[in-house]
């Protein structure tokens, strides 16, 4: 498994070459995708301006990590509050996960979620941080 920090870190290395800084990434992306991978990574493709050509501007993949970089500090924060919420729940008594689960714990499968989206080119168009 890799590190999201590890890929984040690649992608402000301006020492290699662009290619390998854009596929990090899209590792990135990978490990760490509120929209779904696909929309997520068009989400990124639009408010960092990322070009075809990277040549033409090489900083838009280090504004798109780090955007995506800001909504998972984020995130992380919300699932950590909600362990130690469930965590003095199971120490009352209270075992049963609430129905329905809070969106960020939800996956494709259990229904629909408000964070993920089929469609790549349907997203919110606020940043990252102010949806998550």
């Amino acid at each position: 498994m890799t590190s999201f920090l590890t890929h984040r870190a690649r992608v402000h290395d301006t020492g290699l070459p662009l290619d390998s800084r854009h596929n990090a990434l899209r590792t990135c992306v990978t490990l760490f995708a509120p929209y779904g991978f696909r929309a997520t990574y068009h989400h990124l493709t639009l408010s960092a301006g990322i070009p075809r050509r990277l040549e033409a501007d090489p900083d838009a993949p280090i504004r798109a990590v780090d955007e995506l970089h800001e909504a998972r500090v984020l995130w992380l924060a919300r699932a950590q509050r909600y362990a130690e919420q469930r965590r003095a729940e199971k120490r009352e008594g209270r075992r049963a996960v609430p129905d329905p689960r809070p969106w960020w714990l939800r996956r494709t499968w259990e229904g629909p979620s408000r964070a993920w989206y089929e469609d790549p080119f349907r997203h919110p168009s606020l940043r990252l941080s102010e949806y998550v």
